[in-house]
């Protein structure tokens, strides 16, 4: 097959038993890829299938809720194929907005804290190597769909790392051109065996075939692949259709003199809710500095400066000095 091929690399898939992960990889067995299929659950099925169809795979049932889980995919990979070019995050768990604490914990465990995980157990082999291409699942939950408000906040969190670890390395590219590591986000929409199906049988066959999970893994295989042309990003994709999904900024309100009151507020609330001059900071402070006509330094571009740059002011102030460095060490935690 001709076009984006993975022949030589090795990615690993989560949560691949069934839907979406299982489509992953079976496309990227058949253009080339070597590929370690996990799930707690089992992922005999999606093997098969990808041996089937004449590719590799091997079987991993960790827990990546669990560090070591993480570590095992990562080391079952460097065990059949000596390395691991791609990680693409898919396992999904629980949901609801208020349910127990169990479903809470375990939630938010599979969706951020399993991303996490494995991204840190990857981490070294793609500096190493100098490549590496992560790809994350989000959810459009992060709109405010009703009904998924823990389900929602673990994707929500799993956006927000997505994007600071792209900017961390874009800035380490700065001084190591050569780091080729990309981290993007997929936001799909696919009618996977645990969606609802509604009783009009033309709406749901329309459903069944325009959103096959199938759809969504063409843009997953793109953003895994060498010739991935962002960092950073979060693709919503289903249907056939592929979009950018942005957080921005409006114009908002700017109080008199830099006073606002409770009152001369809600007299513009209008303006702060107009959307106005729509714009992609790097965090608010960013944001609201350049709408100021200031450079938008980022909160960690402040703190970075204020640690290292000795003609600084506020290095002739010790107590500006260390409340600064105390309020740093609590962003950090």
């Amino acid at each position: 097959m001709s076009g984006l091929r993975f022949d030589g690399r090795v990615v690993a898939i989560t949560g691949a038993k069934h839907g979406m992960g299982q489509e992953h990889a079976l496309l990227l067995a058949q253009r080339g890829a070597k590929v370690v299929v996990n799930d707690i659950a089992g992922a005999s099925e999606t093997v098969e299938r990808v041996r089937a169809a004449g590719g590799i795979a091997v079987e991993n049932n960790s827990d990546i809720t669990d560090p070591s889980g993480t570590d095992r995919i990562v080391q079952d990979a460097l065990d059949a194929w000596g390395r691991l070019d791609v990680v693409i995050n898919n396992a999904a768990w629980g949901g609801g907005t208020l349910p127990d604490h169990a479903m809470v914990q375990g939630t938010l465990a599979v969706h951020l804290i399993g991303t996490i995980n494995i991204i840190r157990s990857v981490m070294p082999i793609f500096r190493r190597q100098r490549y590496g291409r992560i790809v994350n699942t989000g959810s459009g939950s992060v709109l405010g769909i009703p009904m998924t408000g823990v389900y929602a906040a673990g994707k929500g969190g799993v956006l927000a790392h997505t994007r600071v670890l792209s900017n961390e390395l874009a800035a380490e590219r700065v001084t190591s051109p050569d780091l080729d590591i990309k981290v993007n986000l997929v936001m799909p929409a696919a009618q996977t065996p645990n969606m609802p199906r509604v009783p009009d049988e033309r709406f749901q066959a329309m459903l069944d075939n325009a959103f096959a999970p199938a759809k969504v893994s063409p843009l997953v295989a793109l953003l895994a692949h060498e010739q991935c042309p962002v960092s950073g990003e979060a693709i919503q994709a289903g249907a056939g259709r592929q979009s950018r999904f942005i957080l921005a900024t409006t114009e908002g309100w700017q109080a008199p003199d830099d006073e606002p009151t409770p009152e001369n507020i809600l007299e513009h609330w209008d303006q702060v809710m107009a959307g106005k001059d729509l714009r992609e900071p790097v965090g608010t402070m960013s944001d609201l500095l350049g709408r100021r006509g200031e450079h938008p330094y980022s909160v960690a571009e402040l703190i970075q400066w204020a640690r290292s740059d000795p003609n600084n002011p506020i290095h002739s102030r010790p107590a500006e000095q260390q409340r600064l460095r105390e309020e740093a060490a609590k962003l950090v935690e």
